[in-house]
């Protein structure tokens, strides 16, 4: 991938930042148009230890929120029977995460450990690893890493993304440690060579740190490195050099903080997550008390945000996931292996790896078991990771993500060409039959059960399928779901270009404004573009019901949509705007066709 250039502009910052909205699920209809005529009383989202919304579950409370808006619509103002009783919505549970009970943070201080000879300090030195894909410097405090850079992707300013964070204190990522990290000391290590180049993809390249320590263990950390790879194979090697047998814990750790967790902008960070017995588990740094640990058949832990990560894998079994935070509230991931006893003149060795690079699904495939699942595409797994690879297929055949953004949308159009012309042809129906709806609603206004069974009547009677406008949407819902995660999650969209575009990660930010006291607010041509073709949609869509909340729905959807978009990525606005577009081309071709239903007349 070659480098591209970077906008500085966060877009989770903006309007609406929590709400995520799909496409095509209200695509072409006005306030009474859906013709369900039932309340959907369902509960397919929930919220983190925060409060906070995942993405999947923003995605899907957006989808079901605008639907759930027209359908209350019609069933309020042109309701056919009395509502039902309310459903109890279910109470969902899930696992608490094991907790030891420590203090509110874990304070990493040094602490010198009693008994054991103390050297002169070394001055720090620092040792270089240059391969095609990672500039990575580490120091001789600790053996630790001071910088990784990621060479193939950039951030503000032209710079190379740093997966670590500037955390102060001695403590880094790749510290390792053989007891409880709050009482481990950093170790002054000794490296075989002061830096290592890789120049071809095949090569590697293998650093030793050996410790200076004078106390009865020597800690030798091996560092093996692959040219076309982000992932490291560490070894970590403990020689009792005393007199009596000393039980270690072997252990490894990424952090604390990831990437740009320091910064003064709003961070990006997810929060940690584990692959523990097949199944995913986070932590709420927030909340965390202590130390949180999680056992198991542990595939990996992590730090990461949308688009990087830092993993710690195991070589064997047995290891357990750690979480904890330090002083700061930055968290700090490790992998603990079981209790070894070394006795005098003996060595144990621990295996683990690091993979420190983008969420590229091939590339974590490689680097180990499930470490893949990092990239949650949500409940519609089985469907999002075929739309990325497609999403990357059209890349390699048109050479720019924007077109191949544009490219997967007509290709979803046309798949679901047959329920869209299906779900107008329904709501055309619906529209024609609504003033006989109505007379039927005022003459039975006081029989509920007559008025169910004449409308019934008249459905049959003209062949209408209350649920036709609605189904075919329903049934596209986990299509546009798993799209949206797909392009959301694709580490592909940072700093690829297209048109004006400058980043498929960001809004598009033609250009900034100093408007009612906001400093260099984006003007996001995307987002306005997006909402006009909003507007041509529900101008154009069958109405029926009160003219006066259709009048009103035709202005309210759009500017909403308008405001909930501002700040999304464009790469994921340009998909919604290609998505109307062809919806509104759609529609005018089946007019001029004469595919869509004629109306009822009102007199039959």
């Amino acid at each position: 991938m070659p480098t591209r250039q970077s906008v500085e502009t966060d877009w989770h910052e903006g309007f609406f930042g929590p709400w995520v909205v799909l496409p095509d699920v209200t695509h072409g209809i006005r306030a009474g148009t859906i013709p369900c005529n039932r309340p959907a009383a369902t509960r397919l989202m929930g919220f983190d230890d925060k409060g906070d919304m995942s993405t999947e579950q923003r995605a899907l409370l957006a989808t079901v929120l605008v639907v759930l808006i027209f359908i209350g619509y019609q069933y309020l103002f042109l309701r056919h029977e009395e509502p039902p009783a309310p459903a109890k919505p279910g109470a969902s549970s899930q696992g608490a995460t094991p907790v030891v009970p420590q203090p509110a943070a874990v304070h990493l201080t040094p602490a010198p450990l009693r008994g054991r000879p103390t050297l002169p300090e070394a001055p720090e030195r620092e040792v270089v690893v240059e391969t095609d894909l990672v500039r990575a410097v580490f120091t001789t405090k600790g053996g630790t890493v001071k910088s990784w850079q990621l060479k193939r992707y950039t951030a503000a300013g032209g710079r190379a993304v740093d997966l670590v964070a500037p955390a102060a204190g001695p403590w880094g990522p790749l510290l390792a440690w053989s007891g409880k990290l709050e009482d481990a000391t950093p170790l002054d290590f000794e490296p075989d060579k002061r830096e290592l180049t890789l120049k071809s993809p095949a090569e590697t390249g293998t650093i030793t740190f050996s410790s200076r320590s004078g106390g009865p263990l020597r800690l030798v950390k091996r560092l093996t490195f692959k040219g076309d790879s982000y992932r490291v194979d560490v070894k970590l090697s403990w020689k009792n050099t005393g007199t009596k047998p000393v039980v270690i814990l072997p252990a490894l750790a990424w952090g604390p903080g990831f990437h740009d967790s320091l910064g003064k902008q709003r961070s990006g960070l997810l929060p940690p997550t584990s692959w523990v017995d097949g199944r995913r588990v986070t932590d709420d740094v927030e909340k965390l008390q202590g130390v949180a640990s999680h056992s198991g058949a542990v595939s990996w832990t992590a730090l990461h945000d949308l688009y990087f990560t830092a993993a710690l894998l195991p070589e064997a079994g047995g290891a357990a996931a750690t979480v904890r935070k330090d002083a700061g509230g930055q968290p700090l991931v490790a992998l603990a292996a079981p209790a070894q006893t070394v006795k005098p003149g003996q060595e144990a060795t621990q295996g683990f790896v690091l993979y420190a690079g983008p969420k590229e699904i091939d590339r974590l495939k490689a680097a180990g078991p499930n470490l893949d699942s990092i990239v949650d595409l949500g409940w519609f797994d089985f469907l999002a990771r075929p739309a990325l690879y497609l999403l990357r297929l059209l890349y390699r055949f048109s050479g720019n993500y924007g077109l191949a953004i544009i490219l997967i949308t007509v290709l979803q159009k046309v798949a679901f060409h047959p329920l869209t012309a299906k779900s107008l042809r329904s709501m055309q129906a619906m529209q024609a039959l609504q003033p006989k709806i109505a007379a039927v609603q005022e003459r039975f206004k006081n029989n509920p059960q007559k008025k169910q069974q004449e409308t019934m009547e008249l459905y049959k009677k003209h062949g209408v399928n209350p649920m036709g406008g609605c189904l075919p949407m329903v049934l596209q819902i986990p299509i546009f779901i798993a799209l949206y995660n797909a392009l959301q999650s694709s580490v592909e969209m940072w700093q690829a270009k297209f048109l004006w575009i400058k980043d498929l990660s960001q809004p598009d930010a033609l250009f900034t404004l100093d408007i009612w006291g906001l400093k260099n607010y984006p003007f996001n041509l995307l987002a306005l573009l997006m909402g006009a073709t909003q507007f041509v949609q529900q101008k154009m869509a069958p109405a029926a019901g009160d003219p006066r909340q259709a009048k009103m729905m035709l202005y309210l959807m759009p500017t909403m949509f308008t405001f909930m978009f501002w700040s999304f990525p464009s790469g994921l606005v340009l998909y919604w705007l290609v998505n109307n577009i062809l919806q509104i081309g759609q529609q005018r071709w089946l007019e001029r066709r004469g595919k869509l239903a004629p109306r009822v007349a009102a007199t039959d």
